[in-house]
């Protein structure tokens, strides 16, 4: 194997989650050791003169790259949607539609290359990503899903009085957001359904994310805080999430208003948002910005993220760990602890370390 195609198949390696990685490392041990036992391998075969493991899952994912059958790489470009099998490609001015190899998981915002595939096209190789949003999978927990790729910022938005505002998700996405590498800004959506007798109770509970996060509240009723979203994303590629019916598909129109996205409701007699954008989708608007409009959630889990990793990712602990006695302090039951130290002299929120508690105890 040529030492250009060693390099480009590890890029390939890199694009696979964690389960279809584990899986293909399953197949090249299964293999390999299938191979060591016979007394006579027939040695004209790459794959049965790979030595360790890593170069049997090199092998094997050039020999299902060869098993696809792709013609020559026609072109690269940004996927802009993807469905079960299939996904958009925009190449240039024009958007491909190319089928997905079992072999590659993609997601929107991927840049990837694409080659002839009978009519039509395929994916034949993802450029490594810059950035990633990931949960687990909601049917297979112990898969990655792939929210958005190469994003510079993910945008948190939340809304009050409808549906009602649960901060407890934003703490779940900033640990995913600072994990995958992006940056983040919180958008309240709705602030034109606060009056004198709401507004104060509702942003209260806000109050712990100021120091930690940009927040702008925002309204596409009377246009608060659209301008100034605006100039923050400018030129950047961003990702619009949270829970259903906050009117994510909302500011996005706000933003550019040819887009027309379809936006519904909120169910009447329960306060719920509706799955309105049904699959992720990347709009490019003027000024060289892009946005990602993703489909509303019920909740956000977190992928892969230790108990020793997790309080790296609550910012407004990193000035207190020093007080910690012991270097690996979980900061929930150690007697000596920097953290709860903090949190007592009014130094930490109780709601965020009441935050990273839940998190931490998470099964």
């Amino acid at each position: 194997m040529q030492k250009e195609q060693q390099t480009y198949l590890k890029d390939q390696l890199s694009t696979l989650d964690t389960n279809e990685r584990l899986k293909l490392y399953k197949r090249a041990s299964a293999i390999r050791k299938l191979h060591q036992s016979r007394s006579r391998p027939q040695e004209d075969e790459p794959i049965r003169r790979a030595k360790s493991l890593d170069d049997f899952v090199l092998q094997l994912l050039l020999q299902d790259a060869e098993d696809i059958g792709t013609g020559p790489i026609v072109g690269q470009g940004d996927i802009v949607w993807v469905g079960p099998k299939t996904c958009h490609v925009r190449h240039s001015k024009n958007v491909v539609e190319c089928s997905i190899p079992r072999t590659l998981s993609v997601a929107v915002g991927d840049r990837v290359s694409f080659g002839s595939k009978g009519e039509g096209h395929m994916v034949v190789a993802v450029m490594p990503r810059s950035t990633v949003l990931s949960r687990p999978d909601v049917d297979n927990s112990h898969k990655e899903r792939v929210i958005a790729a190469n994003v510079d910022m993910v945008v948190v938005v939340v809304s009050v009085v409808a549906p009602p505002l649960h901060p407890r998700i934003i703490d779940r996405y900033m640990v995913a957001i600072q994990r995958g590498g992006a940056k983040m800004l919180l958008a309240v959506n709705k602030v034109d359904l606060l009056d004198e007798s709401n507004r104060e109770p509702e942003m209260s509970k806000l109050a712990p994310y100021s120091s930690v996060a940009t927040m702008i509240p925002c309204s596409t009723m009377d246009g608060r805080g659209i301008a100034e979203l605006r100039m923050l994303l400018k030129g950047l590629t961003c990702v619009f999430v949270g829970h259903s019916g906050v009117g994510k598909s909302s500011l996005v129109n706000a933003f550019d208003p040819s887009l027309a996205i379809l936006t519904r409701s909120i169910s009447e007699g329960y306060g719920r948002g509706t799955h309105t954008t049904t699959s992720s989708t990347l709009h490019e608007l003027s000024g060289g910005t892009k946005i990602i409009d993703t489909p509303g959630i019920r909740s956000f889990g977190l992928w892969d993220i230790s108990a020793a990793d997790l309080g790296w990712y609550f910012p407004e602990f990193a000035d207190f760990v020093s007080g910690c006695k012991f270097r690996d302090c979980t900061h929930s039951h150690e007697p000596v602890c920097g953290i709860k130290q903090a949190m007592s002299n009014g130094l930490i929120s109780h709601a965020r370390y009441d935050a990273y508690m839940r998190i931490l105890t998470l099964p």
